[in-house]
């Protein structure tokens, strides 16, 4: 493991926290409220906290040119970091995965071992489980515009989806109008709302490639939503987490509510889900609420534990679920690197704690064996030789314990060699 050639303290884990693939101005960092609660939360945790983007990494030295806060002089500063331990992936760009995989080829650790999640692949594994496929909406993934077509007469109000997407930036509802008058559609951007008219199927299919451009979509029958007042739809998002006992935490469920005829809850309102739900459900009696609230409970394990079977373990998921008007509860979506906009909104103070488990899982899984890379199902064939020179120094580690030194210099000789495969690589 890359950790062995380094010095810095293995008491303060150095945690990564990966923000975009440009730089990113030293005068602006005081400005993003989640990167100050994360500087609040490491206080607690003890690790060493540096931010990053691509343009700030040297591959040749192993070194980051991070960003940092200095707690004595209460500023931002920026200096040269040896490469983390643990990286925390909170946001994106060109180059993103490619950098990421570089990172795994030497070993170092993600708190999540994917950053994105393409929404056909989640589907179609979830699908084959028989503990979440009850709380799926049909779905089609999208190969041919019949298919898109035929999806949408089908489900009459139905949400488009590309495969990667964020923020509800890459979502179009659409609704079939009675009679077959034509279709209403609807999107969201940058908070934006876009609503039109498409007189017919043409017209509306020529509206969403204009849309999504040539990106993978998916069609998925929409839920039939819980509303208040003013054609406002009603989700949740529950920040589901692991914490410094990797214990699975489920840190707060929030209600969204959004804007009016919105087709999305993105940019909403949000409220404590324990709070809110006698209001969405008020002729239920405490009891059945509390049934509720018990399956909500279980149906985010459910979907937790099948996640990690597919990518491997997770240090935090964003879960997106409904609950429709007969009480049935619905998977939406899963989310890699949820912004926590929602639980800082509903929870205030108290949703700190989804600042602190990322940070104290980093320092779990320092000394651990828990490597993204050897995931093959979720990393690409470029770092199999990379793979193999760290499972070479993890058995140089275990022979200098177990046997003599005229042996453990043949096998630090074979390793020098891997070690410089890894250089060849790129790596």
């Amino acid at each position: 493991m890359y950790r062995s050639y380094r010095s810095s303290s293995a008491s303060r884990p150095i945690v990564g926290v990966y923000l975009s693939n440009r730089s990113i101005p030293l005068k602006h960092m005081g400005r993003y409220y989640r990167l100050k609660k994360l500087v609040e939360a490491n206080m607690e945790a003890g690790t060493t906290l540096i931010f990053f983007t691509a343009e700030d990494v040297n591959f040749s030295k192993r070194q980051i040119a991070g960003t940092s806060f200095d707690y004595k002089e209460k500023k931002w500063t920026k200096k040269s970091f040896p490469f983390p331990d643990v990286i925390y992936v909170r946001g994106g760009g060109d180059g993103t995965a490619d950098l990421l995989e570089k990172f795994d080829g030497l070993g170092i650790k993600r708190i999540n071992p994917i950053h994105a999640f393409n929404k056909s692949d989640l589907y179609q594994h979830l699908n084959q489980d028989q503990n979440v496929r009850p709380h799926l909406p049909p779905t089609v993934n999208v190969e041919k515009w019949s298919d898109m077509e035929s999806s949408l007469l089908k489900f009459r109000h139905a949400y488009v989806k590309a495969h990667r997407g964020r923020k509800g930036l890459q979502v179009m509802r659409v609704e079939r109008l009675p009679n077959d008058t034509g279709y209403l559609y609807s999107y969201s951007i940058i908070g934006k709302l876009v609503r039109g008219k498409a007189i017919n199927m043409e017209s509306l299919l020529k509206t969403i490639r204009a849309f999504f451009g040539d990106k993978k979509v998916i069609v998925q029958r929409a839920i039939d939503l819980v509303k208040i007042k003013n054609n406002r739809l009603v989700d949740f998002r529950a920040e589901v987490q692991r914490n410094k006992q990797n214990d699975i935490d489920i840190v707060g469920i929030c209600a969204r509510v959004g804007r009016p005829n919105s087709p999305i809850t993105t940019h909403s309102s949000a409220y404590r889900y324990d709070v809110y739900l006698p209001k969405l459900f008020p002729r239920y009696t405490a009891q059945k609420l509390n049934v509720l609230k018990s399956n909500i409970q279980d149906f985010l394990h459910k979907v937790y534990a099948s996640v990690e079977k597919k990518y491997g373990e997770f240090g935090e998921i964003g879960i997106d679920f409904a609950v429709d008007k007969k009480g049935k509860i619905w998977l939406i979506e899963c989310n890699a690197q949820s912004a926590k906009v929602s639980i800082v909104k509903a929870y205030g103070a108290k949703a700190q704690r989804v600042f602190l488990n990322p940070l104290e899982y980093a320092r779990t899984i320092v000394n651990t064996n828990r490597y993204p890379l050897f995931n093959p199902r979720s990393r690409s064939s470029r770092t199999a030789e990379a793979t193999e020179a760290v499972t070479a120094a993890e058995a140089v580690r275990e022979a200098r314990k177990a046997v003599g030194v005229r042996k453990v210099r043949i096998i630090d000789d074979q390793h020098q060699k891997f070690r410089e495969r890894i250089e060849e690589t790129g790596l």
